[in-house]
């Protein structure tokens, strides 16, 4: 029997089989929800999944007028392609497709629980579980049960939701100021510094770029010199490169109080970090002076993925008993 799980995100549809095998796919909803029968048709088909189990984030989109309806809709395609398909609902409870219908902000925004869960399930205890994506951090708070809040509104509030990753962020969110102002326009985003500093190549910068074009250093440095109102023969590459190192850093401090006040308020000293952004996870939570230890290392690649792996070994467990 082999379990599938299906991570239906705003920007990126990540899939992973309980055996580790994974893809990563930019998929952004707002724009493609009409291509979302046809990807998970060819993923069916690549996979050839007996059961699946989904989590996702893309309520959150705009192009629901409500995240109740963005599960229902979402929910109701994954029906058409998939037959034995489970659910995890805020509770970490496997749930059916007629439990969704009756209560669809249960399932909202439910990735992160089952990455939890699973890692209780596995034995571990007392950490902080840290995923940083292309748009968001996750700091999950967890003892001997999962502690964070159920909604993306609850986590923002209690620091457990950074709303920054390592590729979708705009520069301004993050480092407001340079020498001058950055301009709040959509010049350039965190992907463009990542390549820059060399923390990611340009294969990995998967998303659109802010102007359409390359992702090579160039193209990225250019971005990111329209954030100060410039071209990149005005203020030169020294000039942005130090732009980037600053911008690092912020992003760094700011993951830092992140970590320390999580870590203060359940008294936990111990990060599992994974996500694209686990560079950055691993040097903040040193910054923190708390323990890191990398999903990555335990588990492989899949960690990039690691909630749609996650909500497959679930289904397995659950299927199991």
């Amino acid at each position: 029997m082999r379990s599938l799980g299906i991570d239906i995100g705003g920007a990126n549809l990540k899939v992973a089989t309980a055996e580790g095998d994974f893809r990563l796919i930019y998929f952004p909803i707002w724009k493609r929800l009409g291509e979302l029968e046809s990807t998970l048709r060819r993923i069916r088909d690549e996979f050839n999944p007996d059961r699946v189990g989904v989590v996702m984030t893309a309520e959150l989109s705009d192009i629901f007028p409500t995240k109740a309806k963005g599960v229902l809709t979402v929910a109701k395609i994954v029906q058409r392609i998939f037959d034995d398909v489970h659910y995890l609902d805020l509770n970490g409870e496997i749930k059916r497709y007629e439990d969704v219908l009756k209560n669809p902000r249960r399932f909202a925004a439910s990735n992160w629980v089952a990455s939890a869960k699973f890692l209780l399930e596995e034995g571990w205890r007392n950490f902080i579980f840290a995923d940083m994506g292309s748009t968001t951090t996750d700091l999950i708070p967890v003892t001997d049960k999962i502690e964070a809040g159920k909604t993306d509104y609850e986590r923002l509030k209690r620091g457990e939701l950074l709303y920054f990753g390592v590729l979708r962020t705009p520069v301004f969110y993050i480092l407001s100021e340079f020498d001058v102002p950055l301009v709040p326009e959509f010049f350039a985003i965190a992907g463009d510094v990542f390549v820059v500093t060399g923390d990611i190549k340009p294969e990995d910068y998967t998303c659109e770029t802010p102007d359409g074009r390359g992702r090579d250093v160039e193209g990225c440095m250019r971005r990111l010199a329209r954030a100060v109102c410039c071209d990149l023969e005005e203020v030169g590459d020294d000039y942005i490169r130090a732009m980037g190192k600053a911008f690092r850093n912020a992003m760094i401090e700011k993951l830092v109080e992140g970590i320390k006040q999580i870590s203060e308020k359940f008294k936990l000293d111990t990060v599992l970090g994974c996500g694209i952004g686990e560079f950055l996870l691993e040097e903040a939570t040193e910054l923190a002076g708390l323990e890191y230890i990398s999903i990555k290392e335990r588990y492989g690649e899949v960690s990039a993925v690691f909630p749609s792996y996650a909500v497959a070994k679930l289904v397995e467990f659950f299927e199991k008993f």
